[in-house]
């Protein structure tokens, strides 16, 4: 299992997230404060998976489109096309808050014993299990994981087996890559180079490519190699960052390390996205009732 954590500060604003990498399941933990996540906004994906991910809120309020707010604790079985890969006309959501706290685990749809899908509404959960978050939320540690897991697969949430498939050893090859990756992802440095991952892990252009591939594909993270992945985790970041109640367009274009508030603009266009000064409009923190 490989993990990152970043923090950031920023706007009136507070980012923390801690990632666990595995096979069979990624886990990610967030704590947005004075922060809003709106799927509207999501920049498109091609070809979605066939995943789903438990999206469980732990404090903040939930807002699906067209629906009324539900405060947290809450939980949803959701569709990969309504969460990492938004797809026109799927059904969208918002979430924020003053202190927001998610935990959300990505695993293949067939893991799941729950009907997928926004429509179908909040899970109802066992306390063992809220418990089990608020642990893991509290003090993300590869145990606290694990019991969470098996919280969900003894409840019936998850299949039964993957608790006990979560591979905690992964392949030297890719325990270097994080290595040199980890910081980056603390640092939140969405800008960074082939060149520059490739210089730090000592390998060259062509194997980093490789092996970049294979972490890409084996883990499930986003696009189909690096560039692709920086792209949208870059983007991603920039539509979150426009919430922050103090922060400005510019502001965020020099953060996430688009060089200028023209080139931000450029990328929003090009991923089908309204421009930056929408999106800003649309969810700042501080404007919201």
């Amino acid at each position: 299992m490989l993990s990152a954590t970043s923090h950031l500060e920023f706007g009136g604003s507070t980012l923390r997230s801690t990632v666990f990498l595995e096979r069979r399941l990624r886990l990610h933990i967030v704590r947005r404060d004075r922060l809003l996540f709106d799927t509207s906004f999501a920049p498109p994906i091609r070809a979605p998976g066939a995943f789903a991910h438990l999206f469980a809120q732990l404090s903040g309020t939930f807002i699906p489109t067209g629906a009324a707010p539900i405060a947290a604790p809450c939980a949803f079985v959701l569709a990969e096309t309504e969460f990492d890969r938004v797809v026109p006309g799927a059904r969208t959501f918002r979430s924020f808050g003053e202190r927001c706290t998610i935990v959300e685990i990505r695993v293949p749809a067939g893991d799941v014993r729950r009907p997928v899908g926004l429509g179908h509404g909040a899970l109802r959960l066992d306390d063992r299990v809220w418990q089990a978050y608020r642990v893991v939320a509290a003090d993300p540690t590869e145990d606290a994981v694990q019991s969470l897991l098996g919280a969900l697969c003894a409840t019936g949430v998850l299949t039964g087996d993957l608790a006990a498939s979560v591979v905690t050893s992964e392949p030297e090859r890719f325990q270097r890559l994080w290595a040199v990756m980890r910081p980056l992802y603390g640092n939140l440095a969405t800008s960074a180079s082939l060149k520059q991952i490739g210089d730090l892990a000592g390998l060259s252009l062509r194997q980093l490519g490789r092996d970049i591939a294979d972490l890409t594909r084996t883990y499930g993270l986003f696009g189909t190699g690096f560039r692709s992945a920086m792209r949208v985790l870059r983007l991603r970041a920039a539509v979150l960052l426009l919430s922050a109640p103090d922060g400005t367009p510019g502001d965020v274009a020099r953060v996430v390390s688009y060089g200028s508030l023209d080139a931000m603009g450029r990328a929003f266009r090009d991923a089908q996205l309204p421009a930056p000064s929408v999106v800003h409009s649309a969810v700042r923190y501080r404007d919201l009732p």
